[in-house]
């Protein structure tokens, strides 16, 4: 059962059982989709309301953005959890010769790779909603503005988790040059967060 199909509870006993999967990437990646769907809440309590007409085509903007951004990253939390199996599966691979050996380190190499590329996709995601989110905030129904903030602070939890998941995996991974290029990518993607959630969160509170 995927994890549009189950319940809260169900999704929940599932994170807290004694398997590796579903863990942190998947949540990381739950986690930026409620921001998404909160900046689309902030947007749609705007809409048609008198003293903010001026912004109405930005917040539209927001709300069919972010629905995709949602849908994206619902389903990149199933994608982080299958990532990570795939590791298991390989390190699970047989090693009685050479060539098993071989063909065993290759299937980690690879799926190591694509367990850091998804969260990195996580990450991407969640600087979108982030961004939206501020969007949102500025522009918004001035009566959510903590609906407002509260997606920029989980947009940052989600990107940071993600960020933890693609730099654990990243350090099993034997291509300098993917990883010199992830290092900075990961790097860029924190230092944008810092420069959006700081301005934002100084715009939510001056409000307060």
């Amino acid at each position: 059962m995927g994890m549009k199909d189950q319940t809260v509870d169900a999704y929940l006993a599932s994170v807290a059982a004694a398997t590796p999967t579903p863990g942190g990437g998947s949540v990381s990646a739950l986690v930026g989709a409620l921001a998404a769907a909160l900046a689309r809440l902030v947007a749609g309590l705007t809409r048609d309301k008198k003293g903010y007409e001026s912004v109405q085509s930005d917040l539209i903007q927001v709300e069919v953005k972010a629905a995709a951004v949602q849908e994206h990253l619902l389903a990149l939390a199933e994608k982080d959890a299958q990532a990570y199996e795939a590791v298991l599966a390989a390190m699970h691979l047989p090693k009685g010769s050479d060539a098993e050996r071989a063909a065993r380190v290759q299937a980690m190499q690879g799926a190591y790779r694509h367990a850091t590329e998804v969260p990195l996709e996580t990450m991407e995601a969640c600087t979108d909603v982030l961004e939206l989110a501020a969007v949102a905030l500025e522009k918004g129904n001035r009566g959510a503005t903590t609906d407002a903030a509260v997606a920029i602070l989980l947009a940052e939890a989600g990107l940071r988790g993600a960020g933890l998941n693609a730099r654990i995996n990243l350090a099993s991974i034997r291509d300098e040059a993917f990883r010199t290029s992830t290092e900075a990518k990961l790097d860029r993607l924190l230092a944008q967060a810092d420069e959006v959630g700081h301005r934002a969160m100084a715009l939510a509170e001056g409000r307060l």
